[in-house]
């Protein structure tokens, strides 16, 4: 019985990215989101939370 609960959960869950796909290339501005954008926006946010909790604080 488990074992057919987990079986339709997993064809729900499935994607078109398969293994042996290999890496896919990528285009020019999601390499520069993932590469730039997305960690220096989160040193961003880390840094407007340690002001609001000085400001908190004080």
């Amino acid at each position: 019985m488990e074992y057919d609960k987990f079986k339709n959960d997993a064809s729900v869950y499935q994607s078109t990215a398969r293994a042996e796909d290999g890496i896919q290339p990528q285009g020019r501005w999601s390499a520069l989101c993932e590469g730039v954008l997305i960690p220096i926006g989160s040193l961003f946010a880390v840094f407007l939370t340690m002001l609001g909790l000085m400001l908190i604080a004080d």
